[in-house]
């Protein structure tokens, strides 16, 4: 039975991702319909009513580009047949744009009759079809026209995605995957990487679909839809990961370790805190683990547990000597005792070991600030903000020694961004702090309908 309630609830999820990003019907199959990521000019729909004007956009553009690269065939015909072919073939390209598509399906059909060779017709009229959701037929017209040029990458996806709609997957992801390598359109690229995601995740390949989330993570950074299944695939990737430890070693070191990462995501502490030290009872040289365990104790409200964290600062050192993180560790613990000598051995220790880590970096800039060496600290400080521009402390601090060296426009330039972002953290707390209340709010609400409920007479 709870075998049987694991698989469901593997299903569940497996259809919880499809749906972000390719809406499933009830029985599990993908419809044949606009997915739900708004940013992403996909070209799903198989309905006239549904073709929205971005989509029918790129689909004429696609195939304006297809007629103007299969002029030079007419040349090969005579001169008769040439002005017939070029005639039939601008009604037929104007039908398409004015998306009177039976239209210029007859007219491609007539071009077709007089040069059964042309490319360009034969992706043009694919194009029809599959705006008017006749897939099959495209699927026809889109081959022949690969066949005669094979690197007409925009009909290869267009393919690939008609094949999807007519559930023949394999060829789909095939079509798909060559496709997403050389599409450099950027609505069409990220609607063929798309398709693969629900393809990959449909099939439980969910390291390939990762890859590809990660991609269009890559090319749309402000696109919430995809981040949001990024973040689904990658949970699931982790659950999944998780769940194969438990089956071949579930009393392992790397089991608590694993369950320790868990529980610190989730905010509980001491169960992090001791699931890593099972973890090193078991392992005391386990990879990772001192140091997880450090960052750990020394966020810990505890002063006991924050004393315990440079000792496995410490140890993690002593395990991997190049360990720029815990290097890292021992600074923040030596800057906070005003052991600015320390603190900028460590530091500097970790920048020679990662020269672009940005807390290193900002560490030893901080460091050398409080020695008085401020013309050797400023490219430290000047480095973390170039590496990581969004860390409102470094730039306060590169305004605060800028103030001090004299140069007082790039004092003021640098506490305006560090006001802009710290303005910009305390909005994005205060949002989870409303969103933690209206949460709290409908549980009461779902709660008191409860009660009604069962007090309600039969």
């Amino acid at each position: 039975m709870r075998t049987e309630r694991l698989a469901a609830q593997e299903r569940g999820k497996l259809r919880s991702l499809a749906f972000v990003l390719g809406r499933m019907d009830s029985h599990g199959q993908l419809r044949g319909r606009e997915p739900i990521v708004p940013g992403m000019k996909s070209l799903l729909s198989n309905a006239n009513p549904g073709m929205s004007a971005a989509r029918t956009c790129l689909l004429l553009s696609i195939a304006v580009a297809l007629a103007i690269a299969a002029l030079p065939q007419l040349c090969a015909q005579k001169t008769s047949d040439k002005e017939q072919i070029r005639k039939l073939a601008e009604q037929a390209q104007a039908a398409l744009q004015n998306h009177q598509l039976d239209l210029a399906i007859e007219e491609y059909k007539k071009v077709l009759a007089l040069d059964p060779d042309n490319a360009g017709a034969h992706a043009n009229l694919g194009v029809a079809y599959y705006m008017n959701g006749s897939f099959s037929q495209a699927i026809e017209h889109f081959r022949v026209a690969i066949g005669r040029q094979h690197d007409l990458w925009k009909i290869v996806a267009l393919l690939g995605m008609s094949e999807k709609q007519l559930g023949q997957n394999v060829q789909a992801e095939s079509h798909l995957k060559e496709a997403f390598a050389h599409v450099q359109d950027k609505d069409l690229h990220a609607a063929v990487g798309k398709q693969m995601f629900t393809l990959y995740i449909q099939a439980g390949k969910l390291i390939e679909a990762a890859n590809v989330a990660g991609q269009l993570q890559e090319e749309n950074p402000s696109d919430v839809d995809i981040l949001y299944a990024a973040h689904l695939v990658y949970s699931e990737l982790a659950n999944s990961t998780l769940y194969s430890m438990a089956v071949l070693e579930p009393d392992s070191a790397r089991m608590y370790q694993s369950k320790g990462d868990e529980l610190a995501q989730q905010g509980n502490t001491a169960g992090a805190i001791a699931a890593l030290r099972q973890a090193l009872n078991r392992d005391p040289h386990l990879p990772g683990a001192h140091y997880e365990l450090a960052e750990i104790l020394s966020a810990s409200t505890s002063a006991a547990e924050r004393a315990q964290a440079e000792g496995e600062y410490q140890l993690a050192l002593s395990d991997n000597p190049l360990d720029e993180k815990a290097e890292c560790g021992l600074g923040a613990i030596a800057l906070q005792r005003s052991d600015f000598q320390a603190a900028s051995g460590h530091y500097a220790e970790a920048v020679r070991l990662q020269p672009d880590d940005p807390a290193a970096n900002e560490g030893l800039g901080v460091a050398l600030v409080s020695l008085e060496e401020l013309k050797k600290a400023r490219p430290y400080l000047e480095r973390a903000v170039q590496m990581d521009p969004e860390n409102a402390r470094a730039r306060y601090h590169l305004s605060q020694l800028d103030g001090k060296l004299g140069d007082v426009p790039a004092a003021k330039r640098e506490m305006q961004e560090f006001l802009r972002l710290k303005a910009e953290q305390e909005r994005i707390v205060q949002v989870l702090k409303d969103m933690h209340g209206q949460l709290l709010t409908q549980i009461q609400k779902d709660r008191d309908i409860d009660a009604s409920t069962d007090t309600t007479p039969n």
